[in-house]
């Protein structure tokens, strides 16, 4: 009986030293340690910066208009070609292309676009930075997300995923999602 009981003593202090020691062991500062970690954080920080750029287009194509006629007229894009070139900036082109589609409708007594009244695209700025997550998938494809939540109701939660790619020397977003959780 008595080894029983030095056993389980044992066993239980085992135990505790784990769980007072396994959070220091878990604590552990990152900072890029090779070439290879150097590298992802600068393609992160670009990716990020891109990212920002990116809504700041949108914002700019949406915003910067001219109001005529009871219509407000994009100043970055008078056709449909013009205002896809504009977007292209910060977006991929097929994305671009379903943004002008979607948020513009081309008016034929004034011959050009005009933004639809509507919601727009989910906007991520310097202010989210904080709660983004992100997940590089590798040098030329980053994942960012970020979890909104009580925005309809006091229990909701998504999540909104912004892809980046490397188009040659430029990031540009190529997807987006939303999703409830």
């Amino acid at each position: 009986m008595p080894v029983k009981r030095l056993y389980l003593f044992g066993l239980i202090l085992v135990i505790c030293l784990l769980f007072v020691f396994s959070p220091l062991m878990q604590a552990k500062t990152y900072s890029p340690s090779n070439e290879t970690d150097i590298i992802a954080t600068s393609d992160k920080n670009q990716a990020l910066q891109a990212m920002l750029g990116s809504f700041e287009t949108y914002c700019s194509f949406l915003n910067n208009t001219e109001f005529k006629q009871g219509y407000y007229l994009p100043l970055h894009g008078r056709t449909r070609a013009e205002a896809i070139d504009y977007l292209r900036k910060g977006f991929e082109e097929n994305l671009a292309t379903a943004i002008v589609d979607e948020y513009t409708l081309f008016i034929p007594e004034l011959d050009c676009l005009a933004i639809r009244p509507t919601d727009g695209l989910p906007l991520l700025n310097k202010d989210d930075i904080p709660y983004l997550g992100y997940n590089i998938i590798d040098n030329k494809h980053i994942i960012f997300s970020r979890e909104f939540s009580g925005c309809y109701s006091l229990s909701d939660r998504y999540r909104y995923q912004v892809e980046m790619r490397r188009y040659q020397d430029y990031w540009k977003i190529s997807a987006l999602s939303l999703e409830e959780l």
